[in-house]
C-alpha cells in the first residue's frame, strides 16, 4: 500500500467495476484484468468484499468462457492477456484447480495457431506482435500456477520456452522486433526479463537481448544519472488521479503512462542499481511481481 496513486486508480476500476457487475451489464474483455486488482487488494487489506468482487468475475469469466466469443483465435490472442493471468490466479487460489485442463487446452490451442500463422517464414509485424503478446500472458500465468501439477506447469514452461526460441533465436527476427512499436519491444523485454527472473529460461542467454531492447548500453553501469532521468519523466507526464480518471478514454495519454512506469519497474525491479544483472528471484506472487503486471495490461 505504499503507492497512493496507484491505490486510487485500482479502487476506482474495481468500484466501476463492481457496479457493472451488480447491474447486468456486458463488460468489455479487458474488465477481466481488473481481477488481478481485485486479489491485489484483498491481499493487501484483507477487505472481504475484494475477494467476493473477484469472486463475482470469476463467475462471469467462465460464462464467458463458455461463448463462441472466446473460442481461441489469432484476433483474440492479444485478449488472453486480460483473462488467463486471473483465471489461472484464482483456480490455484480458490477453485482447488478445477480449471487447469481448460487452461491448458487453451494455451496449447493458441501455441499451434502462432506457430503455424509464421511458418512460411515471411515476417509480418502482427504475426511478430501476437507472438510476444502471447507469450507475455504465458510467462504472467505461469506465475500463479502451482508447480504441484507438475505435468500442467511443465506443459507451460515448455510452451514458453520453445516460443521464446523460436521468436528471439531468428536473427532477422531479433532486428525487426527492435524495430517495432514501443509498446511491442517493452513486451519483448518483460518477457525475458520475467523468464529469466522466475528461472524458466537462461540470463546467460537472454539477457543481453533484453537490455538492447529497453536500449541501455550492456557495457555501461546503470548510473545515478539515469535512474533520476526515469524518476523525471515519471515525475512530470504522470497525471494527477483526477486527471487520469477524467481522462481514462485517453488511450495515447494512458498508453504513454503506462509505457514509462513500465519502462521504469522493469529497470528498477529486474536490474541491479550497482550494473547490469538480474536480482534473485522475488515470490512469483509478490506485490512488486502483481502491480507489474496490472500496470502492463490494465493501463494499456
Amino acid at each position: 500500500m505504499k503507492n497512493g496513486e496507484t491505490v486510487e486508480n485500482l479502487l476506482f476500476l474495481t468500484e466501476k467495476l463492481k457496479k457493472d457487475l451488480e447491474s447486468g451489464a456486458k463488460i468489455p474483455v479487458s474488465d477481466y484484468s481488473i481481477g488481478q486488482a481485485c486479489i491485489y487488494l484483498y491481499d493487501e487489506t484483507g477487505n472481504d468484499d475484494y475477494r467476493k468482487l473477484a469472486d463475482s468475475l470469476h463467475e462471469r469469466l467462465i460464462g464467458f468462457l463458455g461463448t463462441d466469443e472466446s473460442s481461441i483465435s489469432l484476433s483474440g490472442i492479444k485478449d488472453m492477456s486480460f483473462y488467463m493471468p486471473f483465471y489461472t490466479d484464482y483456480e490455484t487460489r480458490w477453485n482447488k484447480k478445477n480449471g487447469y485442463n481448460d487452461i491448458c487446452d487453451r494455451f496449447r490451442s493458441a501455441f499451434e495457431l502462432i506457430r503455424d500463422d509464421g511458418l512460411n517464414g515471411t515476417y509480418c509485424s502482427e504475426i511478430i506482435t501476437n507472438k510476444i503478446f502471447f507469450l507475455k500472458t504465458v510467462v504472467e500465468s505461469l506465475c500463479y500456477m502451482s508447480i504441484q501439477i507438475y505435468e500442467d506447469y511443465r506443459l507451460l514452461e515448455d510452451i514458453l520456452r520453445q516460443g521464446i526460441r523460436e521468436l528471439f533465436f531468428d536473427l532477422r527476427s531479433i532486428d525487426k522486433i527492435c524495430g517495432l512499436e514501443d509498446d511491442v519491444k517493452m513486451c519483448a523485454c518483460y518477457v525475458l526479463l520475467m523468464g529469466i527472473k522466475e528461472g524458466h529460461i537462461d540470463a546467460e542467454k537472454y539477457e543481453g537481448l533484453a537490455i538492447r531492447l529497453l536500449n541501455i548500453d550492456a557495457d555501461e553501469d546503470l548510473d545515478t544519472t539515469f535512474q533520476d532521468h526515469i524518476d523525471e519523466d515519471l515525475k512530470t507526464n504522470i497525471e494527477t488521479d483526477a486527471d487520469l480518471k477524467e481522462d481514462i478514454d485517453s488511450d495515447s495519454k494512458l498508453k504513454k503512462i503506462s509505457l514509462m512506469k513500465m519502462r521504469s519497474f522493469l529497470i528498477k525491479e529486474f536490474i541491479n542499481d550497482e550494473s547490469i544483472g538480474i536480482k534473485p528471484s522475488e515470490s512469483p506472487c509478490s506485490p512488486n511481481v502483481r502491480k507489474l503486471m496490472i500496470d502492463a495490461y490494465i493501463m494499456m
